[in-house]
């Protein structure tokens, strides 16, 4: 079963924008750092930040650059849509405050231990790719 490829401790790879005139550009910096945690009850959460010299230009986390692009953290509940090939996460709570309550889709592909998650910008066609690596 799908869902059960999910739980666990992910630990975050890369993350890069891919607009629709073909760039493909680092979200948060060349090395971010990001945790994502899915139990087997249902419940997930996520920390992402940037790790270059640019951090510190991040402070707000009420602005979507810096959800974007510095620092985000959300927790909540998640279910896993074979069918459609997305996971969705239930938003509980989050530093960045229109996340709450929402619901953010997010296609997935295994590939081993790696999980790549998909996230379709809400404002035009720019693609959010997330790698993750299975911590051990």
């Amino acid at each position: 079963m799908v869902a059960e490829q999910f739980i666990g401790t992910w630990l975050l790879v890369s993350q890069d924008s891919h607009y629709p005139d073909g760039r493909v550009v680092p979200s948060r910096g060349e090395q971010p750092a990001g945790i994502l945690i899915y139990d087997g009850a249902g419940n997930m959460a996520v920390q992402l930040m940037r790790t270059d010299e640019r951090a510190g230009d991040y402070r707000d986390v009420s602005e979507l650059r810096t959800a974007m692009e510095g620092y985000h953290a959300y927790f909540g509940t998640y279910e896993v849509d074979e069918a459609a090939g997305v996971v969705r996460h239930h938003v509980i709570g989050s530093a960045f405050p229109p996340y709450r309550g929402s619901v953010q889709v997010r296609a997935y592909r295994f590939d081993g231990d790696t999980l790549t998650l998909t996230a379709q910008a809400p404002h035009d066609e720019t693609r959010r790719v997330l790698i993750w690596r299975r911590a051990h």
